[in-house]
């Protein structure tokens, strides 16, 4: 028995140790064949990894490409603290501390890789991305044109999301292409042949719609449009009666096709090949449909001024024009792509890896200046449209309030993901509209000149613009809800508090209040402290997001102004689910360019309570509260339990509580309520006046005072 014992462990022994050998095998096959998420997991099931320099260095590698910079920084410290010799591990270090916009100490460590380069050209690309980290370092405080918000799980995924494009007949439907699970044709390799190890997902075309707020689920197109081939969406019509994509092996050279949705009558009904001077097997890309008869494109062909240029070709006598490359003002030696020409035509949008960027591909813009025949320098549209990766494929609403993109940064589930930018200033171009382009020289005939752009010839006056009323942001503006888990930093919440975070950023005038609400639960004070401590919980989340703190007050209200009536008799589960919750309040909102709708819990008047409704209200223009205690710890005195009007409030950057009583719309009222509490004990109560939820200093109310006459009698009786 006991020689049997030592069999079992022995052979125990042996398939646990084979084991680990084929875990470690199968991981570096995933590795090798660039499918970094698959090596990840398998890396981690290695008991001994954290002991094999080899294998964390790898992980690190695996790491980064996977978008989880600060593990794969930790790997590579690991590595080289473990005697990792290869000089890469400088450059991966480098690329880490880039992508998260570490711009100082990538330089540090792209330099520390240069002493090791002995090839000028790997040795040029390198300077060419420490230049580009110093003008991310002195650009990424900039003044931001937008707030970004990730479309989010419900459209985006670990894969690739690439080339949105807004349907052009209905302003909340997006179509876009992605390599996800499920994609015609299942794992192929590059040559086309199904291969499960090395294999990877070709790119389908999707839809999507945005409906109350919510993202519909994502629907593939028609197996006839979606083949086992990457099938990338191009782009519309005007009308929307034309369908342009990219089918392709590659992901580059291919065959571009037009489709006008008949196989929603003929099944058997296959897109048509688009002839025109796009030669997509060329590499030929991006194409925007700018009307039925321009097109822009990006292309590599011979003249341009090196990598990808842009072109645009018109149709004219029953021909497309020679591609007429756009000038040395927009192209450069770098790639530029995936260009988007506001409906003004003097407007334009593109993305270049050139040195002015953050990093990769970076979204610039340009006008085009008439009375000078060329284009304006193109200027980068900065963070946080941009940022150290990639960002391309940008294209602009109709009304030009919004732009969507595609971005492999930081932060995306992986792969590119899809992005709103939510602009702060309306993009005007996107109102006005022409049918001939001012940069294109235009015979009799409206025969388009094929050369490139010449400031020295004169252009058309362009057609007259229509100019339409600014239309200003509007942010729908709900509760942080929380269970009886107590957890605030729950994933909805999450998504809630990064949009305020984007508000607050777009707009630095504006403050943020947040109000915690409870059920009853215990005595009073302490559902007002608990009902604080859960708002400084979110407020930290903004802070720890990089909202500066002086920004942000917390306020608790325990059960004290409830929005949904406590059920005496029945079930209170509408009650616990309405009342548990943090109401977020923007204080010196500029009504020109935001508006803010408050979405409040919706009840049946009969469950209404209407005590947090009158509690918010009353705030609104000149209001007083009366301070009873200043403490740096819960308050627990008498008066808390005596007044149901009780509040606590904290500004973050301050360490103490203020508690008070009440809220008035007129001074006699809190004057009145003063007297009750000096006569009960509450010798420090003290009246404070505020205007908009923002208390006021004794110098503001003398300067208000003509315009507000209470406060004559505030300031009357008040030392």
């Amino acid at each position: 028995m006991k020689n049997l014992g030592i069999l079992i462990f022995i052979f125990t022994f042996i398939h646990l140790g084979y084991s680990q050998k084929g875990i470690k095998k199968q991981a570096n096959k995933f590795f090798e064949a660039e499918k970094y998420e698959e090596a990840l997991d398998l890396y981690d099931q290695v008991k001994d990894v954290n002991d094999d320099k080899n294998l964390v260095y790898k992980r690190g590698i695996a790491n980064y490409y996977s978008k989880n910079a600060d593990d794969a920084i930790r790997d590579f410290t690991m590595a080289k603290g473990m005697g990792f010799e290869e000089n890469e591990i400088y450059l991966y270090t480098a690329k880490a501390l880039h992508s998260r916009g570490s711009y100082l100490d990538a330089v540090q460590f792209y330099k520390n890789y240069l002493r090791y380069v002995d090839d000028k050209k790997k040795e040029a690309v390198i300077i060419e991305e420490i230049k580009r980290c110093m003008f991310g370092y002195n650009n990424q405080f900039n003044d931001q044109l937008a707030f970004v918000e990730n479309l989010g799980s419900g459209v985006n995924t670990i894969y690739d999301e690439v080339n949105p494009v807004q349907s052009p007949t209905s302003q909340n439907k997006y179509y876009f292409s992605s390599n996800r699970t499920g994609s015609n044709g299942g794992l192929r390799n590059k040559s086309g042949y199904k291969d499960e190890i090395y294999g990877k997902y070709s790119a389908d075309m999707y839809a999507v719609e945005l409906n109350d707020g919510n993202w519909t689920s994502v629907s593939a197109f028609h197996p006839i449009l979606n083949s086992p081939k990457n099938d990338i969406i191009q782009g519309f019509n005007p009308s929307g009666s034309v369908l342009y994509f990219l089918k392709t092996q590659d992901g580059n050279a291919g065959e571009i096709f037009a489709d006008t949705f008949s196989i929603d009558k003929d099944p058997e009904a296959f897109p048509r090949l688009l002839r025109s001077p796009i030669i997509s097997e060329l590499g030929d890309k991006d194409i925007q449909i700018f009307n039925d008869n321009t097109m822009l494109f990006a292309s590599k062909r011979a003249g341009g001024y090196g990598g990808y240029d842009l072109y645009v070709t018109y149709y004219s006598d029953d021909n497309w024009t020679s591609p007429i490359n756009l000038g040395p003002e927009i192209n450069t030696a770098y790639d530029e792509v995936s260009p988007f020409l506001a409906k003004s035509g003097t407007k334009i949008f593109f993305s270049s890896d050139r040195i002015e960027s953050f990093g990769g591909l970076d979204i610039f813009e340009s006008n085009y200046r008439p009375e000078a025949g060329l284009w304006g320098i193109a200027k980068n549209v900065g963070t946080p449209i941009n940022s150290p990766m990639n960002d391309t494929n940008i294209s602009f609403s109709f009304d030009g309030m919004t732009a969507i993109f595609s971005s492999d940064r930081i932060g995306t589930l992986g792969g590119y993901d899809l992005f709103l930018a939510y602009y702060k200033d309306q993009l005007m171009d996107q109102l006005m509209y022409t049918e001939e382009l001012p940069f294109i020289t235009y015979t009799q005939d409206t025969t388009a000149v094929a050369e490139v752009s010449n400031p020295e010839v004169n252009a058309p006056i362009k057609n007259t613009p229509i100019d339409k009323p600014i239309v200003k942001k509007e942010f729908y503006n709900e509760p942080l809800y929380y269970g009886s888990d107590e957890i605030i930093i729950n994933p909805t919440n999450k998504s809630k508090l990064e949009q305020i975070k984007n508000i607050l950023i777009v707009y630095p005038e504006v403050s943020v209040v947040l109000s915690g609400h409870s059920i009853p639960e215990g005595r009073k004070e302490f559902d007002l402290y608990f009902s604080i401590k859960r708002a400084e919980k979110a407020a930290q989340y903004l802070i720890d997001n990089g909202i500066n703190i002086n920004r942000i007050k917390v306020r608790g209200l325990g059960s004290n102004f409830p929005h949904t009536k406590h059920n005496l008799t029945g079930s209170n589960k509408l009650s616990e689910k309405n009342n548990r919750r943090i109401d977020v309040s923007f204080i010196k909102v500029p009504s020109n360019r935001l508006k803010i709708v408050n979405e409040m819990p919706a009840v049946v008047e009969a469950m209404k309570d209407g005590a947090s409704d009158d509690y918010y209200n009353t705030l609104q223009g000149l209001a007083y509260k009366i301070e009873v205690a200043k403490t740096k710890q819960m308050y627990k005195a008498d008066v808390i339990r005596q007044y149901d009007s009780g509040t606590v409030e904290r500004n973050m950057i301050d360490d103490e509580y203020t508690y008070t009583i009440g809220i008035f719309d007129a001074y006699s009222e809190a004057k009145r309520t003063k007297s009750t509490l000096l006569r009960s004990g509450v010798k420090d109560a003290t009246i404070i006046p505020c205007m908009n939820d923002v208390n006021l200093s004794k110098e503001q109310v003398e300067v208000l005072k003509d315009v507000y006459p209470d406060l004559e009698e505030y300031l009357r009786f008040e030392k």
